[in-house]
């Protein structure tokens, strides 16, 4: 396949197979229904379950942006067990790396700074993570200048001044070349914040000081700085040019500045901080000023010795409350088990407070609050019990008739609010609270393990109820792909788990089978279901610090009942590398898949469309007399249902062919849903322009690029030779092949939200 074609299939073809880190927007716009319920499956009466009884995984949880947003794609890792968060936000472990009874995970994801947690190991523990944006310019700064140069970032009161020359290259400690950049980004998590407990590495501010003893920190502030080259390769300080830091005095602690507070830095492979420097008070500029020698992560921690609160939650009828959020502090959080308790370390003789907040239980008023005198003698454990009102519980458990696990996310939806997520255990068993003071008509969603969501109706009155939920799926999409470089490490490549709203997975065009998703893509020609072995398929494998390459693979692919495909690939091939000091040479490389995804869509590639079909939807828009290079006609999908999508290369077309699109468009469907362009009275656009339809599952997009030129003939000639569109994807995006762009779409049974956008 030519590198331009690999081009132009991506543009118009390949959204649906990226899976990047997103976080959902829970706004008024409404949305189409859920997947049909298969039948024999759906609600029923059950039987309560008591929450003491249950087994829960060994660790679950929940990760968010600073919004509150739940993050998708999260990639979730401790020792060798990895997973990836769903479009809730949700996770689950089976197993978790514990060092020295420590439990520790690391939370990765596109555009967020790593969070790695660790606390004590708690089998059934669960787990509340917000992950920092690295573009929020309130407490992020940037810099890019020549390594040569000094560098001053601030933000969020937080200053980091690092000297000239200051750079060298972490792999190697050479110093940078004289022509080398240096791109810098400082991230302040103050603890004034309010996630600031969820947000911060470790998760429970356990340290060892200089001379090895434990110690249990209040911290005054932390900050992350990341350090590398224009070529990529990773930064730190030289040797003998420390760079200084001031941290502003948090107003929490406005009252108590000692002189002297010392420094920290956070050790990933222990999850401890540990002792490093001391940061001394200006009362002029009101911070305090220390330097450091190497950069991860640093805080500004007052020390003491460690003591143990265990907070004891129970109802007004004397009932355990589990899975809800102890705040400690503001400095701590932690959940309660299924017998209601939850333990966190505190420094000793410091006064604090434990709470429960009230969107953290179902949101109840007023919230129950109790301060708590400092634990006078270190190693003791002080029990602490919260009484919380009573609620309403539903109670139950997920049946899955199917080939996939009974693993489950439960919520509730009422009066235009929701109550916090949670799991169901390992036997399917769900427990939560009904909604405080409210009664009516609710419903109890469910999101499986393969990433389907049903909707359940029911009624609140106050009283507990119990229910079984019956489904048929299967979650066996996701996997891995191992890529060998000659005399360079192994690298395991996660292929995400695809969940329903996600656009993602193969489709199959004419008699091509592809895929492209986030660590690679497939091709595979003269597809047929009675085949499943063959030969000289085309796989492109992105691994760290490696360009992708076609090679040439065995695969072994077959379908299931649920649609999915399984692809097992292996070969071996030349990768051009780019972690050798950034040269990019070649490294030869084996590797070996085994994964599967949805098939999202059949179909067929059209080309020289000089007339609108009858097979396409109705209210296709269509200009007499044009034709469209190539298309795409749909004619089976379970999310999208039957359409086309049309590329008219013609660069006789402008604005006011638009225009007459956009109107049949609107006469059909009514008012766009989301547009950008000039009005009706504008005669020529100057940039893209785009409107976007939808209604009662039916949807329409056309847009118009007026500097696009022809690439005719050369995309006729590549897909006459049998290189279909590498999926469908692109299209729905408003990434922009051709000079026109015409989609019609009926039967669509997705959020459409997943591919328009809004425009301010």
């Amino acid at each position: 396949m030519s590198k331009r074609f690999l081009w132009i299939a991506f543009m118009v073809g390949a959204v649906f197979a990226i899976s990047a880190c997103s976080s959902s927007d829970d706004s008024g716009t409404p949305t189409p229904p859920p997947a049909p319920t298969p039948s024999g499956t759906g609600i029923s009466d059950g039987t309560p379950v008591n929450p003491v009884n249950m087994t829960m995984s060994a660790l679950s949880g929940f990760v968010f942006d600073k919004a509150g947003n739940p993050l998708n794609n999260v990639t979730v890792t401790s020792g060798t067990e990895v997973t990836t968060t769903d479009p809730d936000g949700g996770f689950v472990l089976t197993q978790v790396n514990s060092v020295n009874g420590r439990s520790i995970v690391k939370f990765s994801c596109s555009g967020y700074y790593d969070v790695v947690r660790s606390v004590r190991s708690v089998n059934g523990d669960v787990w509340e993570v917000v992950m920092a944006s690295e573009y929020d310019n309130d407490v992020v700064a940037s810099h890019y200048r020549s390594a040569s140069e000094s560098a001053t970032l601030t933000a969020g009161g937080m200053t980091v001044r690092i000297s000239e020359n200051g750079f060298k290259y972490a792999d190697t400690n050479e110093a940078t070349t004289a022509y080398e950049y240096a791109q810098v980004k400082m991230f302040y998590l103050s603890p004034d914040a309010d996630d600031f407990a969820a947000m911060m590495p470790g998760g429970d501010l356990a340290a060892v000081r200089a001379d090895n003893s434990e110690a249990q920190l209040v911290s005054y502030g932390m900050t992350r700085v990341d350090m590398k080259a224009s070529n990529g390769r990773k930064l730190q300080l030289v040797d003998g040019k420390p760079a200084t830091l001031s941290f502003p005095v948090p107003a929490k602690f406005a009252s108590n500045t000692p002189a002297e507070i010392p420094l920290w830095s956070f050790n990933e492979g222990t999850g401890l901080w540990e002792e490093e420097g001391v940061a001394t008070y200006d009362a002029a500029s009101n911070t305090y000023v220390g330097t450091v020698t190497h950069f991860s992560w640093v805080n500004l921690d007052c020390a003491a010795f460690r003591s143990t609160v265990k907070v004891v939650v129970k109802d007004e009828a004397g009932n355990p409350v589990p899975n809800v959020k102890v705040d400690v502090d503001g400095q701590r959080n932690c959940f309660t088990n299924v017998k209601g308790e939850a333990e966190c370390f505190v420094p000793v003789r410091t006064d604090f407070y434990v709470t429960i907040h009230s969107e953290d239980y179902a949101n109840y008023s007023p919230e129950v609050k109790k301060n708590v005198p400092g634990i006078a003698t270190a190693g003791a454990t002080e029990t602490v019990e919260l009484i919380l009102p009573t609620l309403a519980h539903i109670s139950g458990k997920v049946v899955n008739m199917g080939a996939g696990s009974a693993l489950a996310t439960l919520w509730i939806e009422y009066n235009g609010k929701s109550t916090k997520k949670v799991h169901n255990d390992a036997e399917g068993q769900f427990f939560m609270n009904a909604p405080a003071n409210y009664t009516g008509a609710a419903v109890l969603k469910m999101r499986a393990a393969d990433g389907s969501v049903q909707s359940y109706d029911i009624t609140l009155d106050g009283q507990d109820h119990a229910y079984t939920l019956t489904i048929d799926t299967d979650n066996t999409t996701g996997g891995v792909i191992t890529l060998s470089p000659e005399g360079k490490p192994r690298q395991t490549l996660i292929i995400y788990p695809i969940y329903y709203e996600d656009l993602s997975g193969a489709s199959l065009m004419n008699n091509t089978l592809s895929y492209e998703g986030n660590a690679c893509s497939v091709i595979i020609k003269n597809y047929s279901e009675s085949k499943t072995t063959y030969d000289n398929v085309e796989v492109s494998i992105y691994g760290d610090n490696v360009y992708p390459s076609t090679q040439t693979a065995k695969a072994t692919v077959t379908k299931n009942q649920y649609g999915n495909i399984r692809f097992q690939i292996s070969g071996e091939g030349e990768y051009q590398d780019w972690s050798a000091g950034g040269q990019g040479g070649l490294t030869k490389a084996t590797f070996s898949g085994d994964f599967t995804v949805p098939l999202v869509a059949t179909g067929k590639i059209l080309t020289r469309v000089a007339s609108k079909s009858a097979e396409w939807p109705s209210f296709t828009p269509w200009i007499d007399g044009k034709s469209a290079t190539v298309g795409l006609q749909i004619t089976e999908s379970a999310k999208l249902g039957k359409g086309v999508m049309l590329f008219f290369y013609d660069t006789s077309l402008g604005y006011s062919d638009y225009i007459k699109l956009k109107n049949q468009a609107k006469a059909s469907l009514g008012t766009p849903i989301a547009e950008m362009d000039g009005g009706d009275n504008v005669e020529e656009a100057r940039d893209i322009c785009m409107s976007y339809f939808y209604k009662d599952g039916k949807y329409v997009m056309v847009s118009f690029c007026p500097w696009r030129e022809s690439d005719e003939e050369n995309v006729i000639q590549e897909i006459e030779m049998g290189y279909g569109f590498m999926d469908i994807g692109h299209a729905l995006y408003e990434n922009h092949a051709a000079r026109i762009h015409v989609y019609a779409l009926e039967g669509m049974n997705v959020d459409y939200k997943n591919f328009v956008h809004t425009f301010e």
